[in-house]
């Protein structure tokens, strides 16, 4: 039987970083399993649909390269794709839960269904349906029905039985029949529920396995009757734990900074996000943390996740992240950074695309151990750019470098002079540029720091930068003179 699985969201939000976890084992144990990978949108609570939310689904999910085989942008032959194009169906298979009595008529209004729920949470009792609608004699139904009624239609759940499933993550569950409310199937708007039309739709596109997040365990036992009262082959099931943030607390959906466009915002790289989100939860029995999408596909196992909740935090993926910029090769990496920029900054893109790639390519020679996400580019590049900023004497005076005053850096940046207008010495590689000035600084009987460290204020006038011999490098020789010559002046 070939493996089939799906993404169903309901589109009432942003992309939500559990969620993203979740299409990644579902994509991951698809490709593992030479099976089809699907996307639904199940949008038929119209209450709490949110317009935009399917495009940006849409775009994140490209974003991230996690696309469905057959979906909404790709459709094959299980369409339609939208729950809320698909009412028809939900009509048929409705009136067969009727004919085999395996679901009934409720004329409750909402009146009596809130005054219900609110009499049994007084008593601290579980909220359910009381069934005072499941005894109606036909008569009563018909009469109900021909006099324009509204009503909604339940599930006819089993009395005294055991519900039994068994979950790939956790095993065996059985749940008591009387734990199990009577759920609304199709609602008097004529729109079905989710728990109905989600287990018509996984029947007809022929999912075999579905992988969700635990928050759905209890809703299982109602889609294991339903899959039993059309006589249809139950699914694979596998529960994947939550994520949870700082202090063990529920990552909130409707916080904006768990959305994975935020993360994308924030130029974390797709595949580090990836490779985090798949680790927890998720044991791979090795000590390699990074792994590339051929090597996640090979090794990972539903059995190998855990039962237990996972910690989520955005500081242990930006570690992620940064290992993925250190590894790649600068051309690369400088074409990452180009495509974060024109999305999300093109301003300085097209401000810094007037520099040559060869010094664009130096700052990041230097940068790439430096930086651990790709909206620090900015901030971390903006003064090899702009001009040179005035002298800050609190800065360049630094006595535990030995530069006690103005006149100790003056000195010191006069000797940098006379080393970098000798056209003799070679400034092409930091190995040449270090030997170079060591030999100039033991030749004064002078200390490294009481030379470079004026010279990287100089170059830089920031607090932190890269040390002096790298920015010399990358400025190379015109532009390392220039810089220090302003700074001499001001002196």
């Amino acid at each position: 039987m070939s493996i089939v699985t799906r993404f169903a969201p309901s589109p009432t939000w942003y992309v939500h970083i559990g969620s993203l976890r979740t299409v990644l084992y579902n994509y991951l144990f698809t490709k593992q399993n030479d099976g089809k990978f699907m996307l639904r949108i199940e949008d038929t609570d119209r209450t709490r649909y949110v317009e935009w939310s399917v495009e940006n689904l849409m775009w994140v999910l490209a974003s991230v390269w996690l696309i469905a085989d057959e979906g909404p942008n790709n459709p094959g032959d299980k369409g339609p794709y939208f729950q809320s194009e698909r009412l028809d169906i939900y009509q048929e298979y409705i009136k067969v839960l009727l004919e085999k009595d395996k679901a009934y008529y409720c004329f409750c209004s909402s009146e009596r269904l809130t005054e219900l729920r609110e009499e049994q949470q007084s008593l601290w009792l579980p909220t359910k349906y009381d069934k005072k609608c499941r005894y109606l004699t036909p008569e009563e139904i018909q009469e109900k029905l021909d006099s324009g009624a509204p009503y909604t239609i339940r599930l006819k759940v089993p009395e005294n039985e055991e519900i039994t499933f068994v979950d790939a993550v956790r095993g065996k569950i059985t749940i008591p029949s009387k734990d199990v409310d009577e759920q609304v199937l199709m609602k008097t708007d004529g729109f079905p529920t989710y728990h109905f039309a989600v287990v018509v739709d996984d029947y007809l596109m022929g999912v075999t396995d579905i992988i969700r997040g635990d928050e759905w365990i209890p809703s299982t036992p109602k889609h294991v009757l339903l899959y039993q009262a059309f006589g249809w082959e139950m699914p694979r099931f596998s529960h994947v734990p939550p994520l949870l943030g700082a202090g063990w607390k529920k990552l909130s959906k409707r916080t904006g900074d768990v959305s994975v466009e935020s993360f994308l915002a924030k130029w974390f790289l797709p595949e580090a996000m990836l490779n985090y989100i798949s680790l927890l939860g998720w044991n791979p029995k090795t000590t390699q943390e990074i792994f590339s999408m051929s090597e996640l596909i090979e090794k990972f196992k539903l059995s190998d996740v855990h039962r237990a909740w996972a910690i989520f935090e955005e500081e242990r993926m930006a570690g992620f992240n940064a290992e993925y910029i250190k590894s790649m090769q600068l051309p690369t990496l400088w074409n990452k950074v180009k495509t974060y920029l024109s999305r999300y900054d093109a301003e300085y893109l097209e401000y810094i695309s007037t520099y040559s790639e060869d010094f664009i390519l130096k700052i990041l020679w230097e940068l790439q151990t430096r930086m651990r996400t790709f909206n620090e580019f900015k901030n971390l590049t903006e003064y090899f750019f702009a001009d040179i900023a005035d002298l800050n004497p609190e800065l360049i005076v630094n006595p535990k470098m030995k530069v006690s005053s103005i006149a100790d850096a003056k000195q010191s940046l006069e000797l940098a002079i006379e080393l970098l207008e000798n056209d003799e010495i070679s400034l092409d590689n930091p190995e040449e540029i270090k030997q170079a000035f060591i030999d100039i600084i033991k030749s004064k009987d002078m200390k490294n720091g009481q030379v470079l460290w004026p010279v990287r204020v100089a170059l830089s006038m920031q607090q932190f930068s890269p040390w002096a011999l790298e920015l010399v490098y990358i400025f190379g020789r015109e532009k390392s003179i220039q810089r220090i010559s302003k700074v001499l002046k001001q002196m």
